[in-house]
């Protein structure tokens, strides 16, 4: 019986999803975003980047600091780096591209030289993201 009861916990822990029962680096980091939110950040970004529209897809923040990942026209997605509001200030700084799964330390390394001052959490949170958390 105990053989039993052991197997289907190990069953059970095995087809819970890892991010279900794992902490992540985003934890604590708000990712919420509502479709206010969203409107007010797309309407926002789009004259910053003196573009007609861009598309908001993900928002991540934390201690001030906000990280919006937009879709532009002819061009890789940018993550935009704001120090501040950002629909009444400029990105500090701006990534694209790909990361592969070995490179969450050398991303971090260039959030925190890139966007000087951003809390290492959300430095964390992203370079686990964009290598790890992605799909």
């Amino acid at each position: 019986m105990r053989k039993l009861a052991a197997f289907v916990i190990l069953c059970i822990a095995f087809s819970v999803p890892h991010r279900a029962w794992s902490a992540s680096p985003c934890d604590g980091v708000d990712r919420s975003l509502t479709p206010e939110r969203k409107a007010a950040f797309s309407i926002a970004i789009a004259k910053q980047l003196h573009l007609r529209k861009v598309d908001v897809w993900e928002a991540f923040q934390f201690g001030g600091w906000s990280i919006i990942y937009v879709d532009v026209p002819e061009a890789d997605p940018p993550f935009l780096f704001y120090s501040h509001d950002p629909r009444t200030s400029s990105p500090v700084t701006m990534w694209s591209g790909a990361a592969a799964y070995f490179e969450e330390q050398e991303i971090k390394t260039w959030t925190l030289k890139n966007a000087p001052g951003i809390p290492p959490k959300l430095a964390n949170c992203f370079a686990w993201h964009v290598t790890k958390d992605r799909n």
